[in-house]
């Protein structure tokens, strides 16, 4: 054993990182043709590919870990957590070809055309590159942990001070036992609220890695960096169909095993309550409530607009498109039941054992699995996340090369680009690291995610059906909303007098609410029932929380009467709603999630459409060029598809025949037979995924 992984696992992960350079660079030469082969591998890729590379970009194995965190964390309802985009599969179908169809290679080549100014085209790729950094940082994080928990130190290497961090927490999980039997004295409540405090602080842990994160994340972000740099987008795609395997692997092999040692599913009821087994939260505490899934759905299918033109752009025509993106998009749906199972299955085996719930993948993988096993997991691990950070990669490359560079140094040649654009990865890639090591809460760190993707979203969805929109209207909005939802909530905290300020410090009522459930097996142990599935009544409690800022705490630790002080990032959006007169303190947690990206989702689209009226259209000629490229479906020969394209510019006859509304400013095409039938059948395949799930929580019930 070395540093508490067994020689095997660690020479099959050498074998694995000297494979990915190798791929890297074989496909180097092939990759620094041009920058259409390194971004796009030449719009070549088939529907298999093409279904490999968006299965490879939409999967990786930190949303392994993080839906496996949260169902530990919150029951079932925690698949939601990546599952949100379950119900915008369907859209997928319309997306793919809108990606397709543009014919752009970066993220911002929309912008520039469209709207003919190349600083929106810059500040659309400024958003990317901050985008990435925020994305990135969810990856480190889930991943890191799922590793540290793998390399766990015996206690007896423990230091001292590690030894008194490790008995804290579990006086603190003691208490937390006794208090949810009945209510603590007040000397005993307080020490529980202090050691909350520690926990929340990184100062008291239940378990202590040989890794340290930033170490992990230096050496990760390096490997990864180095074969998409040297490769590009066919290294991406050869990895992808290596990580394809690797992730219905890691997906699987925790189940037999988890199962046979609690019994199989009759041990796993047993030995968890009934309301975890739940797809909508209800009680309190519920961070997935039916309505929060259903705001969050809402702002996830705005946030994912088709704007990918790096990887959507790879595509032959419109039938590798939509067939690769849909059936990559499904596959990844079908892993992650594999995913929510190996959750319920953590809960049953470490309730309340764990100081970090992002350790739970990485603990059932050293608990589990021997040695050879453990190398595996932890090379699917690594390769389903290099995959998809190769992918995204590339894009962020792209918008800094073609949307920032070049409008600077328009004379930069082809081979300066590449080299620009590789530079730009290994740069974003160091940001998502510094974002990680700031940040410690995988479930803020998401939402933070999903709200800066309405920065754009709106204005993205808007261009391909809306030819009134206007330059000016997408820079007002714009520059609103990045004030709106980054500047304000990162500058607010920076002031230690806003911090403290008692109108920004306020906090929600809470909630406790009493339940008959089933006893578990736990809860004939510690007395509270006679029998597994006695109906038994248990608190639940929902503590109070931040209502502007994302925690309040006491300014002294061991003082709670202290005044109170902010923390985290100061939530601007439900500021201006509380000017309205609601009472935000009656909501709770996932009421306030709610609001605040119902905000994100109306706020953008209001200012688009009023400031488009008011200001004027774009040039004829280029809304002509836009909307032919849009109504023109691809083909795989270049010469036949920019023929197709230009006889709907010198014809505009042709685009107002497809229309669905035509002589008006709506672009919607008419639906055609390929549209409905694979429409349709995208949801037939939601909802089969959804009565799977059913089906789970009830056998051996």
């Amino acid at each position: 054993m070395f540093l508490g992984l067994h020689y095997i696992d660690w020479a099959i992960l050498v074998v694995y990182l000297v494979v990915l350079i190798g791929i890297g660079r074989a496909t180097e030469r092939r990759a620094g043709r041009s920058t259409e082969q390194f971004f796009q591998a030449g719009r070549s890729f088939g529907r298999w590919i093409m279904g490999f590379l968006n299965f490879g970009n939409m999967v990786s194995a930190d949303q392994a870990a993080g839906v496996t965190r949260e169902i530990y964390r919150q029951g079932l309802q925690g698949v939601w957590f990546q599952n949100l985009v379950l119900f915008i599969t369907p859209f997928y179908w319309f997306t793919s070809v809108l990606q397709r169809r543009a014919r752009y290679l970066a993220p911002g080549d929309i912008y520039e055309h469209r709207f003919e100014s190349k600083f929106l085209s810059g500040l659309f790729a400024v958003y990317l590159l901050l985008a990435a950094i925020y994305g990135s940082s969810i990856g480190y994080l889930i991943t890191g942990k799922t590793m540290q928990a793998v390399m766990l130190k015996p206690s007896s290497e423990y230091t001292v001070q590690e030894r008194q961090s490790v008995a804290a927490f579990q006086d603190m999980r003691r208490l937390d036992e006794m208090a949810s039997q009945h209510a603590l004295p007040d000397s005993l409540n307080q020490r529980l609220q202090f050691l909350h405090e520690e926990e929340q602080a990184g100062k008291i842990t239940g378990t202590i890695s040989y890794l340290h994160l930033i170490t992990f994340y230096l050496v990760y972000g390096g490997i990864t960096a180095a074969y998409v740099i040297m490769g590009g987008l066919f290294a991406a795609a050869f990895t992808d169909v290596m990580q394809g395997i690797m992730v219905l692997v890691l997906s699987t092999i925790l189940i037999p095993v988890g199962l046979a040692k609690l019994g199989g599913f009759a041990g796993l009821h047993a030995r968890v309550a009934s309301n975890l087994f739940q797809l909508f939260g209800t009680s309190a505490g519920s961070e997935y409530t039916w309505w929060f899934v259903a705001i969050m759905t809402l702002v996830n299918l705005i946030g994912l607009a088709p704007r990918s033109f790096t990887l959507g752009g790879a595509a032959k025509d419109d039938r590798a498109a939509r067939t690769g993106m849909v059936g990559g998009a499904f596959l990844k749906r079908f892993v992650m039941i594999g995913w929510a199972l190996t959750g319920l299955i953590a809960i049953a085996l470490y309730a309340g054992k764990l100081s970090d719930a992002t350790y739970i993948w990485g603990t059932m993988t050293q608990d589990l699995l021997g040695p050879g096993f453990v190398g595996l997991m932890i090379a699917g691990v690594l390769a389903a996340n290099m995959a998809s950070k190769a992918s995204s990669s590339l894009e962020w490359s792209a918008a800094f090369t073609k949307n920032i560079l070049l409008p600077l140094r328009p004379r930069t040649t082809e081979r300066m680009q590449i080299l620009a654009g590789r530079v730009v990865i290994f740069i974003v890639l160091l940001g998502g690291i510094a974002f990680a090591y700031s940040t410690n809460d995988i479930f803020v760190a998401f939402q933070y995610v999903l709200s800066i993707g309405t920065i754009i979203g709106p204005s993205i969805w808007l261009v391909y059906f809306w030819r009134r929109l206007t330059t000016k209207a997408v820079i007002i909005q714009m520059l609103l909303s990045i004030m709106v939802t980054v500047v304000v909530p990162n500058v607010v905290p920076a002031f230690s007098s806003l911090r403290s300020l008692p109108t920004l410090t306020v906090m929600t009522h809470g909630r406790i609410q009493t339940k008959t459930l089933p006893a578990t097996q736990e809860d004939v142990k510690a007395g509270a029932a006679q029998r597994i599935g006695q109906p038994i009544s248990k608190i639940l409690r929902e503590q109070p929380v931040g209502v502007y800022f994302e925690k309040v705490v006491p300014t002294t630790p061991s003082d709670p009467n202290s005044a109170l002080q902010g923390g985290g990032m100061f939530r601007f959006q439900l500021w201006i709603i509380g000017l309205s007169g609601i009472d935000l303190r009656n909501f709770s947690s996932a009421g306030l999630s709610a609001l605040s990206f119902g905000f994100d989702i109306v706020f953008p689209f209001l200012v688009l459409f009023i400031a488009s009226l008011l200001t004027k259209p774009n040039s004829e000629r280029v809304l002509r060029e836009f909307y032919a490229r849009v109504h023109t479906p691809s083909l795989a020969d270049p010469a036949d598809d920019a023929r197709e394209v230009q006889k709907r510019i010198e014809n505009p006859a042709l685009v107002e025949q497809d229309k669905m509304f035509p002589g008006t400013n709506w672009e919607f095409w008419k639906l055609t037979k390929a549209d409905i039938i694979g429409f349709s059948l995208c949801w037939a395949g939601v909802a089969a995924i959804i009565g799977i799930y059913f089906i789970l929580t009830r056998i051996g019930s």
